[in-house]
């Protein structure tokens, strides 16, 4: 009885409520895309689309990790500070995504194009850099790195670097990104906030000691 009474009640709600609002700013944030993939029957055989879709999700992302920073000096205004910071940031957040996609896109299409060809012993090398571009994108979103050659070539850098962290990091995208496409109640719902926040917690570590170039 004396643990449960020195639970942390209110901070457990704060954070569970925290989190479920960050879902739904999420959730409207990115509603083209969902609402793409709900209309579409095998969105699998049209991934270029929706992978070019996904760049819209790239402020939501940021905004979300300009949140998390906030919570972490101690403001609650969830709602408040997404919205702040997807309007500040919209633009280059959007350009840092849509340059993503499209290296993503290319690096898919050849992967596909080597795989159980006679340049199949190439696909390990595409497979790791779409891998590292998604690191890198990422990257770049937490630090708010402007889309120009050397900071991006600076998270690039970072990502190999602390190796370990960005395979963390990759596997709850894609834990995350199969959650919404199985289960779309649990990863829509309840998986963004956590899944996000432990991304944003590794990335701002990979990149916090080490100033980009601008």
């Amino acid at each position: 009885m004396r643990l449960l009474a020195r639970l942390p009640y209110d901070t457990i709600f704060n954070t569970v409520y925290a989190g479920l609002k960050l879902n739904l700013c999420l959730l409207a944030a990115c509603s083209p895309l969902l609402l793409a993939l709900a209309a579409s029957r095998e969105p699998l055989s049209a991934w270029p689309f929706f992978t070019a879709l996904a760049a819209l999700c790239g402020p939501a992302v940021r905004a979300a990790f300009a949140t998390f920073a906030g919570l972490a000096e101690g403001d609650d205004r969830v709602a408040r500070t997404f919205l702040a910071a997807y309007r500040t940031s919209f633009g280059r957040s959007l350009g840092v995504a849509a340059v993503a996609a499209a290296l993503v896109i290319v690096l898919a299409a050849d992967f596909q194009l080597a795989l159980g060809g006679p340049f199949g012993a190439v696909t390990p090398l595409l497979a790791l850099l779409i891998a590292l571009v998604v690191a890198t994108a990422v990257a770049a979103l937490t630090a708010a790195a402007p889309v120009r050659p050397k900071p991006l070539l600076a998270c690039a850098y970072l990502s190999l670097r602390h190796w370990y962290l960005t395979l963390v990091n990759l596997a709850v995208l894609a834990v995350l990104a199969a959650a919404v496409v199985t289960r779309p109640a649990l990863g829509l719902f309840l998986l963004p906030a956590p899944a996000l926040y432990l991304v944003w917690a590794n990335t701002r570590h990979l990149t916090h000691p080490h100033p980009l170039p601008r």
